[in-house]
């Protein structure tokens, strides 16, 4: 009996679609195109999606999966935690191991030929914005400030990837901590850092006399 398995899986078929769509834009992003970098037939990619518009579908439902924008975890809480969110936030960004800037500005630029995505990126940037909002409240800001800050932050952001600045890794890291005061405020730094400070030595007390 003849072997009906897929050779390539529709995860190669994705990566695949992702690169096409990252080099060279979504028109470039095609049936016979993409099996040919696969080095397979066309048949197997009807094993797996029902036609183009279906592997656009999963791609762009692949983008907003792995489109991390901003590090896992939850929100912080106190302006201890928000100064803990903010180095994690950076780092994140320069590392570009979660998070692909590349893969980003592409469906930006498919988004501007196709309404279902332009009304994906703008709800993933409504959920990016919000959270650093999140983070400037925890820091000590005032919700008006903080709504302010997370959009100076983050358009500040996708404009250095769109207009493509390059910077080494290393570069960007020496650079972090004039950036990190600039975008947050000084004084909303140094108020958090002294709260951090308090209450760490609180705990310590507390530990003690227990």
């Amino acid at each position: 009996m003849a072997n009906l398995v897929p050779k390539v899986p529709a995860t190669a078929w994705l990566a695949a679609a992702r690169d096409m769509l990252v080099e060279e834009g979504i028109g470039a992003v095609k049936v016979d195109r993409l099996a040919q970098k696969l080095g397979v037939t066309r048949g197997g990619f009807y094993h797996h999606f029902q036609d183009r518009a279906d592997l656009l579908v999963r791609l762009l439902a692949h983008w907003e999966e792995e489109a991390r924008f901003l590090p896992s975890g939850r929100s912080p809480r106190n302006p201890a935690e928000a100064l803990a969110a903010i180095d994690a936030q950076v780092r994140h960004l320069i590392a570009e191991r979660d998070y692909d800037p590349r893969f980003d500005m592409a469906v930006r630029a498919w988004a501007q030929s196709d309404a279902t995505v332009a009304a994906a990126v703008e709800r993933m940037d409504r959920q990016r914005i919000a959270a650093l909002t999140r983070v400037f409240v925890a820091l000590g800001c005032e919700r008006p400030e903080a709504a302010i800050r997370s959009r100076v932050l983050y358009f500040h952001q996708i404009g250095y990837y769109a207009i493509g600045v390059k910077a080494t890794a290393a570069a960007r890291l020496r650079a972090a901590e004039r950036y990190v005061r600039i975008l947050c405020g000084e004084d909303h730094l140094e108020r958090a850092r002294a709260w951090a400070r308090r209450h760490a030595t609180d705990t310590r007390r507390s530990v003690r006399s227990a």
